[in-house]
C-alpha cells in the first residue's frame, strides 16, 4: 500500500473514531440531563478548627429507559459533587471515578466520599432555625471526554 494510501486508511479511522465519539456524548448528554443526585448517608464526622470533614454517600438516580453505561478507555469520570444551600457554596468533595455505570430506571449509590466544610460555613448552617437536607443543590461534575457536564439534585 501506497503511503497516500495509508494515510487516508489513518485519516478514515480516525475520522470514524471522532463521530462514534461524538455519538457517544450526546448520548451520555441525554440521560445526563434527566439524571439527578442526593445525600443517602453521612458517617466519621470529624470537627476542626479549619474544617468539618466526613464521609458522605450520594445516590445518583437514572430514571430514562437507557443504560447508562462508561467504563475504562477516560471516556468519562465523576470528578468531583458540590454542595450549596440557597445559592452558596458549602463545600466539595474530589471523587475521580471512572467506571460509572447505572442501570436503566435505576440508580448508583457512591460510598465513603471524603467531604470537607469549612468550619464557618458548618456554624452558620448548624445555626440556622431549620436544617433541611432537601433544600441542599448538589452537583455531580462529569468529564465526558474532555467536556464537563453536571447532573443537579
Amino acid at each position: 500500500m501506497s503511503a497516500k494510501g495509508v494515510l487516508l486508511t489513518i485519516g478514515l479511522a480516525i475520522g470514524g473514531l471522532a463521530w462514534l465519539g461524538y455519538r457517544k456524548v450526546k448520548s451520555l448528554k441525554a440521560v445526563f440531563d434527566n439524571m439527578t443526585i442526593a445525600p443517602s448517608g453521612i458517617r466519621n464526622l470529624k470537627l476542626g478548627i479549619k474544617e468539618v470533614s466526613f464521609l458522605l454517600d450520594f445516590t445518583i438516580t437514572n430514571p430514562t429507559s437507557e443504560a447508562f453505561s462508561v467504563s475504562g478507555a477516560s471516556i468519562a469520570s465523576l470528578n468531583r459533587i458540590m454542595v450549596y444551600k440557597d445559592g452558596n457554596f458549602i463545600g466539595m468533595a474530589t471523587v475521580n471515578m471512572g467506571a460509572i455505570e447505572i442501570p436503566s430506571n435505576g440508580e448508583l449509590t457512591i460510598k465513603n466520599v471524603p467531604f470537607k466544610i469549612a468550619t464557618e460555613s458548618a456554624l452558620n448552617l448548624l445555626l440556622q432555625d431549620n436544617i433541611d437536607i432537601n433544600k441542599l443543590t448538589i452537583l455531580a461534575v462529569i468529564d465526558v471526554l474532555g467536556n464537563e457536564y453536571t447532573i443537579e439534585g
